[in-house]
């Protein structure tokens, strides 16, 4: 049952304030009933023990047949709410007020001997008994009233067993009210006591999935969510410094090679031209295609960089993503063919995005090379794109070698390849530039793989209306 329940901090605190509460309210009126029997126990004690001295006054006064006279004119004849009886130490009886209306009552012989062994002594006990045939258990006073004269008179605890189910019916009734209503009341202080804490969660969420400049903004809250709020958003300043830092350090590297790697390639090139050595001219050769690829890694550096931080945003515009991964499809049926790969496209036309055409051409291109690159012979490879509510999705799958779990996070990361991957060419920056690209559109792409069971990426981006 608990696991249907929702597993939020707002609700738990709810759920243990409003049992809290309960007990609170439960332990409350159990105190009230409590008090409420006493003293209208006590009540009736006091009326009883009124009685018993007037009724003593009156035989040791006037005597014993004036005052049964007094006794019999007090209590009315069938009364279901009190009752008196006379009787001799021995039990033996010598007045009841009405012995069919309370049938059933006995004496208690324990109290009986106990006036009996002290019959100067004015001492009053009472007692609480349920009589079987009434309804309501009765008040019970004892104690000797004249010589060798014990009375027995009691109260029906009728009117005080209706005030206990009266006060029962209400706690019920409030139960039933205040209860859910204070679980609702407190749902909402829950809700904005914790609401300091989500919004950190949203920042932070948001910052994992690559937006550095998020932080909270909230007021109003208690100086610990604040403390909290305050400490995420010096964090994520000092992340986002660090991050900024470790990213210009790079760009800043990746522009200051390209001139000394110019100048190589430069020196290189006018070797081949005039030397004829075929030892320098071998040197040259490879000099220029390391250089090369040097170059190409920078360069792809610095396109990440500019994906990522949106430099070509003023390059947008309408672009039909149908046409553009139909023409990536075509570029690649090639190189399936070549490799034997059954590759099979179903796109939804007239997909109209607002972005960087060449961005987006080579997002798809880097990723269907990927999935033609470590697809073996005789695999498959499946392109879709369909429109899904307001974003259009690409479905890039493959049944190559897979991506192991452990490695999924990183894939994205700038210049990370996996173990499988090593033996192919390539510089690690791929797929960091198509995730970059987009993001940059207000998209992402999402990976699903299984080590040995092939990937499938997953572009989503905004359509435009």
């Amino acid at each position: 049952m608990f696991s249907i329940l929702p597993d939020t901090l707002s609700f738990r605190l709810t759920l243990l304030y409003a049992i809290a509460f309960g007990i609170f309210l439960l332990t409350a009126f159990g105190l009230a009933l409590l008090l409420v029997r006493t003293s209208m126990n006590n009540e009736i004690n006091d009326d009883l023990t009124e009685d018993i001295i007037q009724y003593r006054n009156l035989i040791r006064n006037e005597g014993l047949e004036q005052g049964l006279g007094e006794i019999k004119r007090d209590v009315k004849p069938g009364s279901v709410d009190e009752f008196i009886k006379l009787f001799d130490t021995h039990g033996k009886n010598i007045y009841s007020s009405d012995p069919g209306a309370w049938k059933g009552l006995e004496i208690n012989k324990d109290i009986i001997s106990k006036i009996a062994a002290a019959p100067s002594a004015p001492d009053i006990y009472f007692e609480t008994r349920k009589i079987p045939a009434r309804e309501f258990e009765t008040r019970i006073a004892y104690s000797m009233i004249g010589p060798d004269t014990i009375i027995q008179i009691g109260n029906s605890l009728e009117q005080t067993a209706a005030m206990l189910a009266l006060l029962l019916s209400l706690f019920l009734i409030s139960f039933l009210v205040v209860i859910p209503a204070a679980f609702i009341f407190g749902w909402f202080i829950t809700r904005r006591a914790v609401s300091g804490i989500e919004k950190v969660s949203d920042a932070a969420t948001a910052i994992k999935n690559g937006k550095l400049d998020s932080c909270v903004d909230i007021a109003g809250q208690s100086r610990e969510i604040q403390n909290l709020v305050d400490t995420f958003n010096s964090m994520a300043h000092r992340i986002r410094e660090l991050i900024t830092e470790m990213r210009e350090m790079i760009d800043n590297i990746a522009h200051d090679l390209r001139t000394p790697l110019g100048r190589i390639r430069m020196i290189s090139e006018m070797t081949l031209s005039t030397v004829d050595n075929d030892a320098c001219k071998s040197a040259a050769a490879n000099t220029l295609e390391q250089c090369d690829k040097l170059l190409q890694y920078i360069n792809a550096t610095l396109d990440v960089a500019e994906a990522e931080a949106g430099v070509a945003t003023g390059q947008y515009g309408p672009v039909d993503i149908s046409a553009v991964t139909r023409d990536a499809c075509d570029l690649y049926e090639t190189i399936a063919e070549e490799k034997n790969i059954r590759f099979t496209t179903v796109l939804q036309p007239d997909c109209i995005v607002s972005g960087n055409r060449q961005n987006l051409q080579r997002m798809i291109a880097n990723i269907l090379d990927n999935a033609l690159k470590y697809t073996p012979v005789n695999g498959n490879v499946d392109v879709h794109l369909d429109k899904d509510g307001k974003n259009i999705r690409i479905s890039i799958a493959d049944t190559g070698i897979g991506i192991p779990l452990s490695e999924q996070q990183r894939v994205f990361d700038r210049f990370f390849r996996c173990d499988q991957s090593r033996a192919e060419e390539g510089c690690g920056l791929g797929l960091s530039f198509s995730r970059a690209v987009a993001r940059s559109h207000h998209g992402d792409i999402l990976l699903t793989s299984t080590a040995g069971n092939g990937s499938e990426f997953i572009i989503s981006i905004p359509s435009r209306l």
